[in-house]
């Protein structure tokens, strides 16, 4: 509860004291480039719903970044202040909590790879987390698979190995290769031989930086690849241990890059064991409280570890999520953190769909239309076109790329799939492709 201030003049009543809620690091919110380019819901990203729901639960938001920038950017997001700190740092973390002044009632972090300093920075300011230190928080894919083979939790085989000198596959083709510290599905692909191998390797040791002052470390995980369909579970865990909220199925692109096309969530396990799985992969990783997305690939025998990410899906999936479940997902992350009682459930759906929109070639945007027109879609949660006029455009390596997106709601998984196909059918982006050089 808001403590009383100890401000205010004799014979006055002092507010009490609004608690802060923090957020280190923020993704930039992606929606619709214009109003005419979305319909339905507004779907917000991870970290923006988390400052949302907490500033409806009356706590004033701040937002701690390395990018000054950033502050200026982001006068329309819901922060009502913005801190410079180096916020890789957990005591730079802590300091800069401090320095607001008054009551702190969260600290966290919706950003892949700032999760653990603000972990450890809200353990040393006495607030609820999880448990600094883990793996699971590390960002560090190789030290997962490291965890997960102690844990007898994987037969994967896999190697870690530096960018600037590999030259075949230690463990054969088709693999997996992703940088060990891979910021937002960056230089992830698939690969069939010698020679993309080195072209991925190529292109992520051009890389110079993730953003926020992060400097990739060229390094490469290479992993067998484990042919089978590839799921997803979203929920929390916390004392009690985990609960799954929904389950997704993906449909990825095609090789060589890893990216997902569109996916349909359900609250229906993909197996009996689906669940047990889960539970021992978050407990080989030592994450022991708060939201997870997990992804695993169904295989011949039986799941296998694909990748964690804790924090709430992206904005598409996250909207399916919280339909089938009937749980405000972000609220429920902002309550738990609090002590609060969770949200009341509303009414679940059957399934859910997404779709996302994506081009075929390089190019610039010309025309967008169709997007009002898909809003008479039966079951249309929401459609959005990233992509302004004159931006430019290219097939999708990581999902961050994605032209936009349709979501949509049925009683049945197919029913939810074909308003989807329909809605995104109804929707044209027009790409002049670029002549080559």
């Amino acid at each position: 509860m808001p403590k009383p201030s100890s401000q205010g003049t004799a014979g006055q009543l002092s507010r009490p004291a609004v608690p802060w809620f923090v957020a280190v690091e923020l993704d930039e919110p992606r929606g619709a480039a214009r109003p005419e380019f979305g319909a339905g819901e507004r779907l917000d990203d991870p970290g923006v719903a988390l400052l949302d729901r907490a500033g409806r639960r009356g706590m004033r938001t701040a937002v701690l970044t390395r990018d000054r920038r950033r502050a200026a950017d982001g006068t329309d997001w819901p922060v009502d202040r913005w801190v410079h700190c180096e916020t890789a740092d957990p005591a730079a973390i802590a300091a800069a909590v401090r320095s607001l002044g008054g009551e702190v009632a969260a600290v966290t972090s919706a950003v892949d790879g700032f999760a653990g300093p603000a972990a450890a920075a809200a353990r040393a300011l006495g607030l609820r987390g999880p448990t600094p230190g883990s793996v699971a928080l590390g960002h560090d894919a190789a030290a997962v698979r490291t965890a997960l083979a102690a844990a007898g939790a994987t037969d994967v085989a896999w190697c870690e190995v530096a960018a600037g000198a590999v030259s075949t596959s230690p463990v054969g083709y088709p693999c997996v290769v992703q940088p060990v510290d891979a910021g937002a599905g960056c230089d992830v692909g698939r690969v069939s031989d010698d020679q993309e191998l080195r072209a991925l390797a190529g292109r992520h040791l051009a890389r110079t930086s993730y953003g926020r002052g992060v400097r990739p470390r060229h390094r490469l995980l290479v992993e067998g690849h484990v042919p089978g369909r590839r799921y997803a579970a979203d929920g929390f865990v916390d004392g009690r241990g985990p609960f799954v909220l929904a389950w997704s199925e993906l449909i990825m692109a095609p090789p060589p890059h890893v990216t997902e096309l569109a996916l349909t969530v359900t609250t229906r396990a993909p197996g009996a064991d689906a669940a047990d799985h889960v539970g021992g992969w978050l407990a080989a990783l030592g994450y022991d409280f708060g939201p997870f997305h997990l992804e695993f690939v169904l295989g011949p025998a039986g799941p296998r570890f694909a990748a964690l990410h804790t924090r709430l899906a992206a904005a598409g999936p996250r909207g399916c999520v919280d339909q089938v479940s009937g749980v405000d997902t972000a609220d429920l992350v902002v309550a738990r953190l609090l002590g609060a009682p969770g949200p009341p459930a509303a009414s679940p759906v059957g399934a859910g769909a997404l779709m996302h929109l994506a081009a075929d070639a390089a190019g610039r945007v010309r025309a967008v239309s169709g997007v009002r027109e898909a809003a008479c879609i039966p079951g249309l949660h929401a459609a959005e076109v990233f992509a302004d006029l004159g931006s430019s455009t290219a097939p999708p390596t990581c999902s961050r790329e994605q032209l936009g997106h349709v979501v949509t709601v049925g009683e049945t998984p197919e029913q939810a799939r074909r308003r989807a196909v329909v809605a995104l059918d109804r929707i044209r982006v027009e790409i002049e492709e670029l002549l080559p050089a």
